[in-house]
């Protein structure tokens, strides 16, 4: 389960307000140090219904869409379809390998991209 903390979701490039308004109506997944981290799936579902939000600026729906690109790609949920039948079972068996091993690095990749936002956001 991956988690993110307001302070996180700041650095990435919302307001205070916005994290904080993101985040009141979750229960924090765990404590890190002092602060509260959030899981992400719930993040992103929580970014979505403020969406809906008509009245929102928008440069704060640029914000959100944005900061939800970057952690939509950091989740692990991505499930393989087999929409041909193949007889080759190990054609089948490799196939499922590299896919395997894509998700990991495109996932891995995401999180280091999520943390170099962090990083600059912090220093802006």
């Amino acid at each position: 389960m991956d988690l993110i903390t307001r302070k996180q979701l700041c650095e990435l490039g919302l307001t205070k307000y916005q994290a904080k308004r993101l985040t009141t109506a979750m229960q924090s997944a765990q404590k890190i140090h002092r602060a509260n981290a959030y899981n992400i799936q719930e993040v992103i579902v929580a970014i979505n219904e403020y969406l809906q939000n008509k009245r929102i600026q928008a440069v704060t729906r640029t914000n959100l869409e944005k900061i939800k690109d970057i952690l939509l790609p950091t989740l692990d949920n991505v499930v393989p379809v087999a929409f041909g039948e193949e007889t080759s079972s190990e054609l089948g068996q490799l196939a499922q390998q590299i896919l395997a091993t894509t998700l990991e690095v495109n996932r891995k990749l995401a999180k280091l991209e999520r943390r170099s936002l962090e990083i600059k956001g912090r220093y802006e």
